[in-house]
């Protein structure tokens, strides 16, 4: 006969098994959640006009690389490279090169004419040299024509999926996540057949989708119920998002401290995984590979920053109106961060981790009003800063023009493109995109 085992081996044997399925699980969403780089601007080429037999080099930034270092690959002597970064200082600072760009190099009889670099997706610095020993630089917009379109998504699984799947960029996804993250919980609430629309600058360059700018107006339709969300600019100057009766989609909390992981210990009774009896959670359990960034879920003044056995390396943070929340077993905290000082709503406090009493990479949230704790996922946070009675009409006519082609049943929008323009310096010009060897370029 067969001896069961002992309780104590059944607990070890537990513990084992939610620990690999726990690595397995960090590992997938370190894999779909991990921080994709800053998307660099689709640059146009530049080819010497003065000089057919110009040479042209191109140049990697890698990791830790710095500006002189970079021309001395190319050559160019450490005495001609400080005078470039001096000449060039007024304009741009080189020193603040960023690994994974491109420096394009043109040289005439063995010495540099001109160089191109891209700054961002937005912009880029030309310079020439004047045959007077000194160069002259120039920070240019990328000349895209700018298209007021429509882009529709129909949830399958995940928004981040979904993005991927209607043919948008990626860089789509984010902004949409942060408009509607104070309305709906999209670990909870997106269901597959959920859709969102919303009207966008969408940049163009040579005829190819290169980048997106502002999101106008938005409207997720969860479950049958519809949110539309506005972006407008009030006679004060300042721009936010608002529901169409006024209110700010800002409310006093972030529904999570983290970018829509997963759930997997929910406020209330459990059965604790380590140590082996039933007890109340204060909080909510969120997985995400160690390292994700760790949000303040509202503005206030930090009560402690420390660590202990169960709780590992904790943050706490009081807000107004009685609140406080708390934040465990994170990996390390931000910078700088200290008892005392005040934090913004949704500013990085720190990293998440596997410290204290835990059993694989996850984040504690908790959540307290007058010393009682609070379901987190289940708070009604309040709205901050309505719009003013006197500019309700201006908004309700904007609104209502806006959000007009948001209806499947509009024509696409019809407005003209609006055309950047670019002004090359003297000895370079524009060639078509396709043959640019700085397209898709990513920075660190």
């Amino acid at each position: 006969m067969i001896s069961r085992p002992s309780l104590k081996t059944r607990q070890k044997i537990r513990r084992v098994i939610f620990l690999l399925l726990a690595v397995g699980l960090g590992v997938m969403l370190a894999w779909h959640f991990h921080p994709r780089p800053e998307p660099v601007a689709v640059v146009p080429l530049y080819n010497d006009l003065k000089l057919a037999e110009a040479v042209e080099l191109k140049l990697r930034i890698g990791p830790g690389d710095f500006f002189a270092g970079v021309l001395e690959r190319a050559g160019i002597t450490a005495p001609e490279a400080a005078r470039l970064i001096a000449d060039i200082r007024p304009v741009y600072d080189l020193a603040s090169i960023r690994s994974g760009r491109t420096l394009t190099l043109f040289f005439e009889n063995g010495k540099l004419r001109n160089f191109v670099y891209p700054i961002d997706r937005d912009t880029y610095l030309e310079a020439e040299h004047d045959g007077q020993g000194r160069y002259n630089g120039r920070v240019r917009a990328v000349p895209y024509q700018v298209r007021r379109q429509v882009a529709r998504i129909t949830i399958v699984n995940s928004l981040y999926e979904s993005t991927e799947a209607s043919g948008e960029k990626l860089e789509l996804f984010e902004p949409l996540a942060q408009i509607f993250e104070y309305d709906v919980d999209f670990n909870r609430d997106i269901q597959p057949g959920d859709t969102i629309a919303a009207v966008v600058d969408k940049k163009y360059l040579n005829g190819k989708l290169a980048g997106y700018g502002d999101i106008l107006a938005a409207e997720l339709v969860n479950n049958g119920k519809t949110i539309r969300i506005v972006r407008y600019r009030a006679p004060s100057g300042s721009v936010g998002y608002y529901l169409p009766d006024g209110r700010s989609t800002r409310r006093q909390f972030l529904r999570c401290p983290l970018p829509f992981i997963r759930v997997t210990s929910r406020f209330g009774m459990r059965h604790h995984p380590i140590l082996g009896f039933s007890a109340r959670h204060n909080g909510t359990d969120f997985a995400a590979p160690t390292g994700t960034p760790v949000r303040a879920t509202a503005s206030g003044v930090v009560t402690a920053r420390s660590r202990d056995r169960g709780r590992g390396n904790y943050v706490s943070i009081r807000h107004s109106n009685g609140f406080a929340s708390h934040y465990y077993h994170m990996q390390r905290f931000a910078a700088g961060l200290r008892a005392g000082q005040r934090v913004e709503q949704g500013q990085l406090i720190g990293t998440v981790g596997s410290t204290g009493l835990s059993t694989g990479p996850h984040l504690h949230y908790g959540l307290v009003k007058n010393g009682r704790y609070l379901n987190p996922l289940r708070l009604e946070s309040p709205s901050v800063a309505p719009l003013p009675a006197p500019v309700m009409d201006d908004f309700r006519k904007y609104c209502e023009e806006i959000c007009r082609p948001l209806s499947p049943a509009q024509p696409p929008l019809t407005a003209p493109a609006i055309s950047g323009k670019i002004q090359a310096l003297p000895g370079l010009r524009a060639v078509p995109i396709e043959k640019s060897s700085l397209a898709g370029q990513s920075g660190d």
